[in-house]
């Protein structure tokens, strides 16, 4: 998956939040294919672990720390973007 198709998935992701908990599985499985989806990007896998590392509850995560989270990536993708265009 390219860096646009990530983000692409990302801005997909960031329109299905709804309500204040997200299931805490969904939030895992999604880390887990944009994990996948960076082949050899280091940077942001380490990233994404970190995220791994760091989700919150057991059954059920708060909607706004996973969009946090989703915005930082974007955020991220968005700056590597255009540090390679310029």
């Amino acid at each position: 998956m390219t860096d646009s198709m990530v983000q692409v998935e990302i801005d997909r992701l960031l329109g299905s939040l709804d309500g204040k908990l997200t299931s805490h599985a969904r939030v895992v499985d999604a880390l887990l294919d944009l994990r996948s989806a960076a082949h050899d990007d280091v940077q942001f896998i380490a990233v994404i672990d970190e995220s791994l590392r760091s989700v919150p509850g057991r059954t059920a995560v708060e909607t706004d720390w996973w969009k946090t989270q989703l915005t930082s990536f974007r955020l991220m993708l968005d700056v590597k973007g255009d540090a390679v265009h310029n």
